[in-house]
């Protein structure tokens, strides 16, 4: 599994959007993208993320618990950015 945080960071805003397009939106990138980086996600994990028989995408059950974990992984790495930016300010870590 090769998963990468901008596919982390697609699949947590497709699911808190509620659809891949207004994610896309959110993130400043085309739809395509958003959908391209969450289907690879996929591929990587082995199973689907979101159920795409409705209009809209809905979260698997898979997903659900996935969500948990992407979530979790983004933030540690926004306290790594923030402690890196610390440190090459001087400022105590």
């Amino acid at each position: 599994m090769q998963w990468t945080l901008e596919q982390l960071k697609a699949f947590t805003e497709a699911a808190e959007a509620g659809s891949f397009s207004a994610a896309a939106r959110k993130l400043g990138k085309a739809q395509s993208r958003v959908s391209t980086a969450i289907a690879n996600l996929e591929v990587d994990l082995g199973f689907d993320l979101f159920d795409r028989s409705a209009k809209l995408p809905v979260l698997t059950n898979a997903g659900k618990e996935m969500l948990v974990d992407a979530k979790a992984i983004l933030q540690q790495c926004q306290r790594m950015n923030s402690r890196a930016m610390a440190v090459t300010k001087g400022e105590p870590v």
